[in-house]
């Protein structure tokens, strides 16, 4: 009796059963697809990341040392206060991507990191701090649908120090003062080579 109603039961509730595991496994295998579908393209999105960040920085390093080369630092600080801003918009006009230059301890106010930003920027400080080589250090985030955030550090160079090193060593006071001038609110000083400086911002819509 007891056989025979084990068995009937499971005439009843095995189609059902396995309705339910196949539509189980239906509904897993699609958002895992959707994820390995994803992660190509964050990969690509990195490497043009990476790219833009590199032809983005020789830009700019082109442009402050002709700047140099022509009136020396009080001239490339001029010549940075008028045209920063300016050249970074043409290159995220070039490149198609919205392009920032941000940092914790910034020098222009309008370089302020947001606090999405500011979160990346303190992770890459921590894994300085831990003693990670960030030279090949960045990551992407997927900030909403169609949007995403490539961040990579910015980490002084030597020649960078005479206008972002230590205040009366590499930065002379004169220099200092020329400085805050144009930038009253600046916060970019007392860095040595290879400290991490910045951060590249790139935003991919």
């Amino acid at each position: 009796m007891i056989f025979s109603t084990m068995k009937l039961l499971s005439r009843l509730y095995l189609p059902g059963l396995l309705f339910a595991l196949f539509w189980l496994a239906g509904c897993t295998g699609r958002p895992a697809g959707g994820q390995a579908d994803a992660a190509p393209k964050l990969d690509s999105l990195r490497a043009e990341g990476r790219r833009i960040a590199k032809a983005s920085f020789e830009e700019l390093s082109q442009q402050l040392a002709r700047a140099l080369e022509t009136g020396g630092i009080p001239y490339a600080l001029q010549f940075c206060h008028a045209n920063a801003g300016p050249l970074t918009d043409s290159l995220s006009a070039k490149h198609g991507a919205r392009i920032r230059r941000t940092a914790g301890q910034y020098r222009n106010p309008a370089n302020a990191p947001d606090a999405q930003e500011l979160a990346l920027f303190e992770t890459f400080a921590a894994q300085k701090t831990r003693g990670r080589d960030l030279k090949t250090a960045d990551t992407a985030l997927v900030l909403a649908p169609g949007k995403v955030l490539f961040a990579k550090p910015i980490l002084l160079l030597p020649q960078c120090a005479v206008c972002h090193g230590k205040v009366g060593d590499m930065v002379t006071e004169e220099q200092y003062r020329e400085i805050k001038k144009r930038y009253p609110e600046d916060r970019a000083v007392g860095f040595s080579a290879g400290d991490l400086r910045g951060m590249w911002a790139i935003y991919f819509e």
